[in-house]
């Protein structure tokens, strides 16, 4: 998906009520000289009441923006295995 329309209409159009998150890894680092941020997150998914989680990972680069940062890059992939 691309763009925030897209995204938004993705995201409702799932079958699910609640995801719950939980990290297990969280690291980051400088991008550049500008202040940027890479972080990369590691961790489960539990969907609803399912017991089983799905595993995920993520990472995306942060801009600095006055005081705050914004989302420049965000890539988010559910790890199935074989």
């Amino acid at each position: 998906m691309q763009g925030a329309k897209d995204i938004v209409e993705k995201l409702v159009s799932l079958p699910f009520q609640k995801v719950q998150h939980r990290i297990t890894t969280l690291d980051a680092q400088p991008a550049s000289p500008n202040g940027d941020v890479l972080v990369m997150i590691t961790g489960d998914l539990l969907i609803d009441e399912e017991q089983n989680p799905q595993r995920f990972s993520q990472v995306f680069h942060l801009i600095p923006d006055g005081n705050s940062y914004y989302v420049f890059n965000d890539i988010f992939r559910l790890n199935y295995s074989a």
